[in-house]
């Protein structure tokens, strides 16, 4: 992988419901007509986003800002103390998302590091518009982590993700990742159906066949507005 990596285009739809639908969601995916099969074994995906002083990534999506960019390190796995993680700014004009991104090459730990550390290493390896991002936008917000499960359809056009079990730390009152306690948040489930641009009719007739009206959900602006009082 190149240093700097800009994603393919995608057009992105979700779908939410109460995580006691679980089971169900399962089984409206194993019995679906694109015979969705899994397509890569479950894990545990971490953010940690950034925003302005003034919260914009949070304000451009309240309003409806058809073009929007978040500024994030994602990771995986549970140990939060030897984390490789990728820089990214997730792209959003509409429907149809893609993301610039940046591999991290030093492990961190997030138990015992420092926000100023953090920054400092992590401007030190973002390139072309990621740094200037992470210069505008270089207020950690929040952390969230979720269990992901991936799924694709028989002929391989159309992928979905099934994410459950989120919990979420706020950040802003810290010195340091604040990795211990977490926000009371609502349990949701977040199904997304994802397709390259031109498909977009199929990914609509993908939709038809779950009993579940799409929305626009962002998973950084819920944890925000569950946890932090000052919005």
């Amino acid at each position: 992988m190149e240093s700097h990596d800009l994603g393919l285009p995608r057009y992105e739809v979700k779908m939410v419901c109460a995580e006691i639908y679980l089971p169900d969601v399962r089984s409206w995916v194993r019995w679906h007509p694109d015979a969705f099969a899994e397509a890569y074994p479950p894990r545990r995906v971490n953010n940690l986003y950034f925003d302005t002083y003034e919260a914009d990534c949070v304000s451009d999506n309240l309003v409806g800002v058809s073009e929007r960019a978040k500024v994030r390190l994602r990771w995986y796995g549970t140990d939060h103390s030897a984390v490789r993680g990728m820089l990214e700014l997730k792209h959003k004009l509409n429907q149809v998302g893609w993301k610039e991104r940046c591999p991290v090459p030093e492990t961190l730990d997030l138990t015992t590091i420092s926000w100023a550390e953090l920054r400092q290493c992590l401007v030190g390896y973002a390139e072309g518009i990621l740094s200037v991002w992470l210069a505008h936008a270089d207020q950690p917000v929040l952390i969230n982590s979720y269990t992901r499960e991936y799924y694709e359809s028989a002929d391989r056009q159309v992928r979905l993700t099934v994410d459950s079990d989120q919990v979420v730390y706020a950040q802003v009152t810290y010195t340091a990742p604040n990795l211990l306690s977490r926000s009371v948040v609502e349990s949701q489930i977040v199904i997304e159906v994802k397709a390259g641009v031109a498909l977009h009719r199929r990914v609509s007739n993908v939709l038809s066949s779950f009993p579940l009206r799409t929305e626009r959900h962002s998973k950084y602006v819920s944890g925000v507005l569950d946890s932090l009082s000052f919005l």
